[in-house]
């Protein structure tokens, strides 16, 4: 009997999503279950078809299998430190998780929107592993500066190209000048506590964690460098809170001198060194 070809890969999808109806399959029960979800008569027959095939099982197990590794890879690449501390480093276990939270999922991997996936497995890590196990320390402050970094990645994607800070250097006359702006790639991290020497090393076994707040600026330069990281303290914070485009170096020196009684030759060194690295735009 021959079948509509886009009907066959639909009833296999589903068959991959349902991991009951999968399981019914293999047992040779899977009618009375696929009626009850809707199934007709044809797609009953493309069921009964799977079951005969004797490779049936080994295709969609390898396939799970692999989406997990695939998955693994994903979250190893982007969530490195979160990984580590919920596997203890062990590549047997990060599977094992991967496999359970994409069952988890019926299977509906996002593929190649990697970043999408990391935030989704973010929010499982919230909602399910920390739910019903004793979570590693410091888990939770890892998993926010990770998954605000997944999220500054994500957004470039709608940054325009004549959005993104040109760098470059300024005479003094231009920098006094000149109406600086937070470039739209860049993120302020604050934890509750200091994990700077686990961000240095990309490691949560090399370091120490401080029991004291940090706020970390992240940003991306460019759609051809990679985002870099820094903590900062809250004089910075503030000068860089003022880089709003509505005023010039100028008068962010007048006003942070009046305030607090800055040096105002370093809040322009700052700045300066700001739009050469792509911090801010002018």
């Amino acid at each position: 009997m021959a079948f509509d070809s886009q009907r066959v890969y639909a009833v296999w999808m589903r068959l991959i999503n349902d991991e009951a109806l999968f399981r019914a399959l293999l047992a040779g029960t899977h009618r009375e279950l696929a009626a009850s979800r809707g199934f007709d008569s044809e797609e009953l027959a493309i069921l009964d078809h799977f079951q005969q095939e004797p490779g049936t099982r080994w295709n969609i197990e390898n396939l799970r299998f692999r989406s997990a590794l695939e998955t693994a890879d994903t979250l190893r690449s982007y969530l490195p430190m979160t990984v580590r501390l919920l596997t203890r480093d062990d590549s047997d276990w990060l599977q094992d998780v991967s496999f359970e939270y994409l069952a988890y999922h019926d299977w509906r991997a996002f593929g190649h929107l990697r970043l999408s996936e990391c935030q989704r497995f973010g929010e499982y890590v919230r909602e399910r592993i920390m739910k019903r196990r004793i979570a590693p320390a410091h888990l939770e402050p890892v998993l926010s500066f990770e998954l605000a970094v997944v999220d500054l990645l994500k957004s470039t994607s709608g940054i325009g190209a004549g959005e993104w800070p040109a760098g470059g250097s300024l005479t003094d006359g231009q920098l006094t000048e000149a109406r600086p702006r937070r470039s739209p790639a860049l993120k302020m991290v604050e934890l509750p506590v200091d994990i700077r020497e686990w961000v240095i090393s990309g490691d949560p076994t090399q370091g120490t964690v401080h029991e004291r707040p940090v706020t970390f600026m992240v940003h991306v330069p460019s759609l051809q460098e990679t985002h870099r990281v820094k903590a900062i303290g809250d004089g910075v914070r503030e000068i860089l809170g003022r880089c709003e485009g509505d005023r010039t170096v100028a008068a962010i020196v007048a006003e942070l001198e009046t305030e607090f009684d800055v040096a105002g030759a370093s809040v322009v060194r700052l700045i300066s060194q700001w739009v050469t690295e792509r911090v801010v735009s002018v």
